[in-house]
């Protein structure tokens, strides 16, 4: 069976409970799709937040904004509609700039020590990733044990359903985590603050 929708991965989670299945969380008819649905799209978010998953990865240039922070940073730079999770910075060889040299928060990076002429920085990021179909296998295994976990003692009222998925799902992260990471390089950070000054926007 191809997984290629939300309610297709709650199934799963509900497999692993043997609390039967659902037809359609987006549109909930009854208590069980309800309460998918209420946790569905949470726990997506965290389990994506956990981990540089590749088929999450996207880059971005953002441009500043007119407005300057309140006090402490000269320059901040509104953070993509799709954004979970900063990796880094793009420097000048394409690898990380150290992260001392700026802030997230408020929904924009902050930083003090100026721009390039194009006045953009670079990012690589985790971005807000829904389409089920594109999920990696391992990811979507994971997903689903997570969301089991969420709803297993609501759905079955058991103490050792929550038990057993909490254990099955810490050797699966480890396994899922660790395949991902292989299919990437390791990135080499930058530390020099005349690189980062020559690398923003290059």
């Amino acid at each position: 069976m191809n997984i290629t929708s939300k309610t297709d991965v709650c199934n799963l989670a509900l497999d692993l409970l043997s609390a039967g299945v659902v037809r359609d969380v987006d549109n909930p008819s009854n208590p069980t799709e309800e309460l998918l649905s209420r946790w569905y799209e949470q726990v997506r978010r965290k389990v994506l937040r956990e981990h540089s998953w590749n088929f999450a990865l996207k880059r971005a240039a953002l441009a500043a904004s007119s407005t300057s922070p309140a006090f402490g940073y000269d320059s901040q730079y509104p953070l993509p509609a799709d954004f979970l999770r900063l990796l880094y910075i793009q420097g000048e060889n394409g690898g990380p700039l150290d992260y001392n040299l700026y802030q997230l928060e408020g929904g924009s990076i902050l930083t003090s020590i100026g721009t390039s002429s194009s006045g953009t920085v670079n990012i690589v990021y985790v971005s807000d990733f829904q389409t089920v179909s594109r999920f990696d296998p391992l990811f979507i295994q994971l997903l689903a044990h997570e969301l089991a976990l969420a709803v297993s003692y609501k759905v079955t009222e058991s103490n050792t359903n929550v038990q057993r998925i909490a254990e099955i799902r810490r050797g699966l992260a480890a396994l899922a985590k660790a395949v991902d990471g292989q299919e990437r390089p390791p990135i080499r950070v930058e530390r020099s603050r005349n690189k980062w000054l020559r690398g923003i926007g290059s």
